[in-house]
């Protein structure tokens, strides 16, 4: 994961990159520097497709550099940059993610004999009644489990960041699940499935990921079981699966009404038939709630870039073609365009003998009621 370590008066820290991240002064910003020298609203960092995580200037006081260079507008971002915003110096450092988790392209099996997709009906007829289960202590284990989900979306409730929720996720799952691997793959802005946050019980243990898997739910968009996967006639031929010892696996698609966002994984190198099918439904209803969280997340991300991007431009424009950029419908390209347009030229009549002889309060305040007139005329012919 991308992160950016900060080097402040008051010590250093590390700070996890998401796709949007608000900088300045301000508590509400997803990154707080207390620095006097910091605007409120300093800068912004955010992921844009090819270029990668891209770092724009928000108008501040101070400015913001890169190895330091002033920056005009925007500037790509490249592995260890140094920032300085106000007097902070700061270090960007992109994703090494890639050390520990790994994709395993070398597969030739086919997993098609594996799909149990789940199902309503289903899942109604294995959550019997109590009164019809007659182990106490099979009833107890699946109480204990729709407990724990219950307890991490209330856990999770409003938090709008995704890499804590998913985290959070994650540990969940490894109190309910007997596994040692779990991780998820979220779809970055290239539409690309990329490992957002993982866990192992095992210390420096690598998470290699079969790239078939990725293709058939992908394909599919149905949920994964495999119960003994060294045995497994199509799995058995996966290089990760036999390095790994991996012997139970449960995949689920992460979906947006049918759209593929992203796929949570959890393997089991304990034992055989280590996921039952209630666990895969388990999983595959903790997959729906973490596609509404994400939702969620970058809806709350959106209101917050429109809100500044909204306040930017209203400095500048009518409060319609504001809302017009930040609709999309109005772009703002830097060299601008050829239009044809109105330009409104005012003069105050006498304006230079007039301000000889006004105190500064008075003319100050005659301007300020004179503006509010005109702009309420501009404004009123979206000007």
């Amino acid at each position: 994961m991308p992160k950016l370590t900060i080097y402040a008066r008051t010590g250093n820290s590390e700070v996890a990159l998401d796709e949007y991240n608000l900088i300045g002064r301000n508590t509400n910003n997803r990154i707080t520097i207390l620095d006097p020298s910091v605007s409120s609203v300093h800068c912004l960092i955010e992921f844009e497709g090819n270029q990668g995580f891209v770092i724009r200037d928000l108008s501040s006081l101070n400015g913001t550099f890169i190895n330091n260079i002033r920056i005009d507008g925007k500037a790509v971002l490249n592995d260890n940059d140094e920032l300085l915003i106000g007097s902070t110096r700061c270090i960007f450092s992109t994703d090494n993610t890639e050390t520990v988790v790994q994709i395993d392209k070398n597969n030739a099996y086919s997993l098609s004999g594996r799909r149990e997709a789940p199902k309503t009906e289903k899942m109604e007829s294995e959550f019997l009644h109590e009164c019809q289960i007659p182990d106490e202590l099979e009833l107890r284990a699946d109480y204990e489990k729709l407990r724990i989900t219950y307890e991490m979306q209330r856990d999770i409730g409003f938090d709008t960041d995704i890499d804590t929720i998913l985290d959070q996720i994650l540990d969940r799952t490894f109190e309910f699940l007997n596994c040692d691997r779990g991780i998820f793959l979220i779809e970055n802005m290239d539409n690309a499935l990329k490992p957002r946050a993982y866990k192992t019980t095992k210390q420096d243990d690598k998470f290699v990921i079969s790239s078939t898997l990725i293709k058939l739910i992908r394909k599919n968009k149905t949920g994964i079981r495999s119960t003994d996967a060294l045995n497994d006639s199509y799995l058995k031929k996966s290089k990760s699966i036999i390095l790994q010892g991996t012997r139970s696996i449960l995949a689920v698609p992460i979906l947006d009404q049918d759209n593929l966002i992203g796929i949570l994984i959890v393997e089991s190198s304990i034992e055989v038939n280590a996921f039952s099918k209630k666990d895969l439904r388990l999983l595959t209803n903790i997959a729906n709630q973490t596609a509404q969280f994400i939702k969620n997340s970058r809806m709350a991300k959106k209101i917050k870039k429109d809100e500044i991007t909204r306040k930017q431009f209203q400095r500048l424009l009518s409060p319609n073609l504001a809302e017009m950029v930040v609709s999309g419908k109005l772009k703002v390209e830097k060299g601008g365009e050829s239009r044809v347009a109105t330009v409104l030229f005012t003069d105050i009549r006498g304006f230079s003998l007039l301000s000889e002889n006004t105190k500064a309060t008075a003319l100050l305040q005659m301007l300020n009621d004179f503006f509010e007139v005109i702009v309420d005329i501009v404004f009123h012919y979206e000007g």
